[in-house]
């Protein structure tokens, strides 16, 4: 995967502008057989062994501030929240054993297991819950994941410092915690189950002696062994886990100062990890390799053109339309194997997905009309500019097929390149911008953590000053409904109407690509990406 892609997490939580890229859940196997190995039902776990994987070295392991994938994918290891998520996105009881919603929707009552306890030893607790998401909507605690938990109630009294305390936060006893929210959410449980809302003990926390991000303390799978000067993290096995002790004793994780698939994958090559990214041109020999399973999935991320309605050309519909109708995306995505073409907002894997309605309208001849038919045109080439961020080559390329595009119906392109995602995203909220290549990364498995961010007129993350009356409307409506089937109807709709006002333009969906041994067994992956790869799964067959 190409590595600019790969850090998009972090740049977009730091600056809490979405940057995007939209992710189907059909896997595509590398290899011929579709599963990730076709033994896996016959044989029966076995414990031991050491798993070896690569991270780019990470700067917290505190839930609250894991700003990226690599983070991610560790925190999971040592960390549970209330739920979780499944192979296929459900949501799973993870700490909470059963949990009720109220009829209209907004108190939640969970019931905790008995008996799951943090790696100091000391048994998990309501309080602990109160607790720890307290501390996530602590403005001190200066946590980029607020955002999605802003609905509880009392949460901005507080984060204002009006109020001492969450008052929709309560634990009814040692093991019944209840959420009450300002309004029904419905995708709560879906945001429960992120990393963020994971628990903490406070009494490690707010040890002066330690920082937290460093020694982390958590109920997970696997606890913190060490994390040495040079860089190695190991993890080990917790053996007193809710769900018993893992299948692997540890987890050895070899950090670098930048990670990307092509010196990950000279380590696998060489022997020194179990599993690894593939780069793109690695992809058929990998697949070659009989000891090997490679595979390629989609995963919650997609590239998109966006327009700025702030600028005066790009008010115009059919402007908007011509550039909509000038991009051949199969030529500007080319042969690449890590992108697949969309033209769809929503992802197939998510609520209210519309597979019949993945149509391109390319169409240069009805482009070219169109832009004749512009309130701006004067018989020769309108002039626009096209704005990114990058260092990337490959990047550049996709660019210069793009305004090849644009300039083949009757545009002039200037290409604008800045030299961060800030700059540019302070370049497109102050209206200098006219189209903007962008990507995003779906923060939970909901439609809403798309439509809404991207498009909602109250949302920061609208970065095309687009706004529609109707569309803010069946948001909200989406948003607290508890009928998933009229859920469903709703962002279909919402997403005809976006497509339809012309304000972005899909390109294309990440894929990652990565292999391991084929006596690597239990590995499960999902489009939420790596960040949630339970390892706990994850055993060794024993070759004889």
């Amino acid at each position: 995967m190409d590595p600019g892609l790969q850090s998009l997490r972090i740049i977009l939580k730091s600056s809490r502008n979405l940057l995007l890229l939209v992710i189907i859940l059909c896997s595509l196997d590398c290899s011929k057989d579709k599963k990730l190995n076709p033994s896996a039902k016959t044989l029966q776990p076995v414990y031991g062994g050491v798993l070896r994987i690569e991270a780019q070295t990470p700067e917290s392991l505190d839930p609250i501030h894991s700003k990226n994938y690599w983070e991610s994918e560790i925190v999971l290891q040592l960390f549970d929240g209330l739920l979780r998520f499944d192979q296929n996105l459900n949501v799973l009881p993870a700490l909470a054993q059963n949990w009720q919603v109220s009829t209209d929707g907004r108190v939640y009552t969970f019931q905790l297991r008995q008996g799951a306890r943090f790696h100091n030893g000391r048994e998990v607790n309501a309080g602990d819950f109160v607790y720890s998401l307290t501390r996530l909507l602590d403005p001190k605690s200066k946590s980029v994941d607020t955002e999605n938990y802003s609905m509880i109630s009392g949460a901005n009294e507080y984060q204002r410092g009006r109020a001492s305390f969450v008052r929709g936060l309560r634990a009814i006893d040692s093991l019944t915690l209840e959420i009450t929210l300002v309004q029904p959410y419905a995708p709560f449980l879906r945001v429960l189950a992120q990393q963020p809302a994971s628990v903490v003990p406070r009494e490690e926390v707010e040890r002066s002696d330690v920082d937290f991000g460093k020694s982390p303390v958590g109920t997970g799978a696997f606890r913190l062994h060490q994390w040495s000067a040079l860089g190695e993290i190991t993890l080990i096995s917790n053996p007193d886990y809710f769900e018993g002790s893992p299948y692997l004793e540890s987890l050895q994780i070899k950090t670098v100062p930048a990670l990307n698939a092509r010196d990950s994958f000279q380590d696998f090559l060489e022997g020194k990890l179990e599993i690894s990214f593939v780069p793109s041109d690695q992809i058929q020999m990998a697949q070659s390799r009989r000891e090997w399973v490679c595979v390629s999935r989609p995963i919650l991320r997609f590239m998109y053109l966006g327009i700025n309605l702030k600028d005066h050309l790009m008010k115009d519909t059919n402007v908007r339309k011509a550039i909509h109708f000038a991009i051949n995306k199969a030529e500007v995505v080319g042969n690449e194997p890590d992108y697949s073409i969309t033209n769809n907002l929503i992802p197939i894997s998510l609520l209210g997905s519309n597979p019949a309605a993945d149509q391109d309208v390319f169409d240069a001849n009805a482009a070219r009309e169109l832009l004749k038919r512009s309130r701006s045109y004067r018989g020769g080439p309108l002039r626009v500019k096209l704005w990114h961020a990058t260092t990337s080559e490959e990047r550049k390329g996709l660019l210069a097929r793009l305004a090849n595009n644009l300039e083949a119906i009757g545009f002039h392109v200037d290409l604008k390149i800045v030299s961060s995602l800030n700059e540019l995203n302070q370049k497109i909220y102050s209206g200098q911008t006219q189209l903007f290549l962008l990507g995003e990364v779906i923060d939970f498995p909901d439609p809403d953590a798309i439509l809404n961010r991207l498009f909602s007129s109250k949302s920061e993350g609208n970065l095309f000053g687009y706004r529609n009356a109707e569309v803010d409307r069946k948001l909200l409506e989406a948003q607290t409904s508890l009928n998933e089937d009229l859920r469903a109807q709703l962002y279909r709709q919402i997403e005809k109407q976006i497509l339809q006002d012309h304000v972005i333009i899909p390109l294309f969906l990440a894929k990652y690509s990565f292999v391991t041994y084929k006596r690597v067994q239990g590995i499960e992956v999902s489009s939420l990406g790596f960040q949630y790869f339970p390892i706990r799964k994850v055993w060794l067959q024993h070759l004889e």
